[in-house]
């Protein structure tokens, strides 16, 4: 198989108008302001867009995250295939629950 990358976008009870999401195709967009709180100016990219293999929104079950990311790697494995599964993230930001469901 080939190496996929995923997001899972963590709940929050406000989220950024900074960032939007199009889970079904699969990218994501950062706004950042020209104009800084001091007033400093950003002379640089605006806009910032990514792509993904596959994008899991706010709304998301735990069981829905492992069938789309885990089980594919497990029957690879199953079939012979090594595998790797690898969770990367700010501290705190879920990535212990995400590859585990939590206690």
């Amino acid at each position: 198989s080939n190496i996929n990358v995923f997001l899972r976008v963590r709940p929050c009870a406000k989220p950024s108008p900074h960032f939007t999401c199009e889970p079904e195709k699969g990218f994501v967009t950062f706004e950042t302001e020209r104009h800084g709180p001091e007033g400093d100016v950003n002379h640089n990219k605006t806009v910032h867009n990514f792509r993904f293999n596959g994008i899991m929104p706010m709304s998301v079950t735990q069981q829905e995250a492992l069938d789309m990311v885990a089980k594919p790697v497990v029957d690879d494995v199953l079939n012979g295939l090594n595998g790797t599964i690898f969770a990367y993230g700010q501290t705190g930001s879920g990535k212990t629950f995400t590859i585990t469901g939590g206690p």
